[in-house]
């Protein structure tokens, strides 16, 4: 009978001694963390991981992704030094740029992509993603986003008279309001856009 006690208090005394311990270890291991933590941590720069500098795998999680966040201007590709896009470097065009009196933005740079039925196709699917939801798909831009007071022009009376170039350069760059998509899109994507503004097929 005795013996069955004792050998009950030795697994209570056990069982207890090793959940004290593991609460320790976690403990410490929060105690850790705080310390090494960056202040200006938000979650998700690799850059800028997470304790003693190092990118810990099991860091990388949902939140900690990298990725391009609403409105930021960059990209996460990181491309090997002396790399040469296979694409090629796009020049940059001033938005001031003059040649001959017009804006360099309405003259460059010329659309190098044939307007196919399935470069139109796919610039209908760029439309739809980027332009539509303040433009309208028809283009008048009546969309439930300037209903609640963001302005977005019409552009479909406009586009008869506007350049590829300079719908180009929109895209790519943006305007005072519209955000840039230079870095969301590639520059085939672009030009499918243009050819697909400039078909007869837009808004159908």
């Amino acid at each position: 009978m005795n013996s069955n006690k004792h050998r009950q208090n030795r697994i209570i005394l056990v069982g207890c001694l090793a959940g004290l311990m593991a609460i320790g270890l976690f403990l410490a291991a929060v105690v850790w963390a705080a310390q090494g933590k960056r202040a200006d941590y938000q979650g998700y720069d690799l850059d800028k991981p997470w304790f003693d500098g190092k990118p810990w795998d099991w860091t990388l999680d949902m939140f900690n992704q990298p990725s391009i966040k609403p409105q930021e201007v960059g990209t996460i590709q990181q491309f090997p030094l002396d790399s040469v896009p296979r694409e090629g470097v796009e020049p940059e065009i001033p938005m001031t740029a003059m040649r001959d009196g017009m804006l360099l933005r309405d003259l460059e740079p010329l659309n190098p992509v044939q307007a196919t039925d399935q470069s139109v196709a796919n610039g209908k699917k760029i439309y739809g993603i980027y332009c539509a939801t303040c433009h309208g798909l028809d283009g008048m831009g009546m969309t439930p986003v300037t209903e609640r007071g963001m302005p977005a022009m019409p552009i479909a009376p406009m586009l008869p008279a506007l350049t590829e170039a300079h719908l180009y350069n929109k895209a790519r760059y943006g305007g005072p309001i519209m955000p840039p998509y230079g870095f969301q899109t590639s520059q085939k994507e672009r030009w499918d856009l243009v050819n697909y503004m400039k078909s007869a097929k837009f808004g159908k």
